[in-house]
């Protein structure tokens, strides 16, 4: 009779220590399962600002891109007297064919850059690239300019968005010819 009370004794002694063993391995499990979500979690948040980052840059490109096109070549003669080869650019980023790049800043009233998170104002320059064919119906009018050719230009914008983001957007813009008689 003694002998059944030890070994049931031995074997409820023993089942202790596993049950220790087997808390403590799932312990371990959970303990790696919560750092790996830890990591995954911080790796989605790194790659959501990196998206932010890119876009709000993204988005500042083509604002200088726009106002390049609207407010520069728009503003000026360049339909009519695109620069000459050999001149230096014009302060407004307009340069001829060959030069090298003159990066403008667009002003700080048109876009509200530290608001948006960029680390710099965006910067175009823009470079006369040829002539091509003219707007259909404009050689049969008395005023023809460039010889019915019409000036194409290539902007180049630039946005960097606080050191994570760099964004090169390009556009080839023929010039605006008015509509003969007006």
């Amino acid at each position: 009779m003694t002998m059944s009370r030890r070994s049931s004794f031995d074997s409820s002694f023993s089942e202790r220590g596993i049950s220790l063993v087997v808390v403590m391995i799932l312990l371990v499990i959970t303990a790696l399962l919560g750092i790996a979500i830890l990591r995954s979690s911080m790796m989605q948040e790194r790659m959501s600002a990196s998206v932010r980052d890119r876009s709000v840059a993204f988005q500042a490109a083509e604002a200088a891109l726009r106002y390049a096109h609207e407010d520069v070549l728009g503003g000026g003669a360049w339909d009519t007297t695109p620069p000459a080869a050999g001149s230096a650019c014009t302060a407004a980023g307009v340069c001829p064919t060959g030069a090298a790049a003159a990066w403008v800043r667009v002003p700080t009233a048109s876009y509200n850059f530290s608001q948006a998170g960029l680390a710099a104002a965006p910067e175009y320059w823009i470079e006369y690239i040829g002539t091509g064919p003219a707007r259909l119906g404009s050689c049969e009018t008395t005023n023809v300019t460039l010889d019915c050719q019409s000036p194409i230009y290539r902007i180049t914008a630039r946005s960097r968005s606080d050191g994570r983001a760099d964004v090169v957007v390009q556009a080839n813009v023929m010039s605006r010819i008015p509509d003969p008689g007006a």
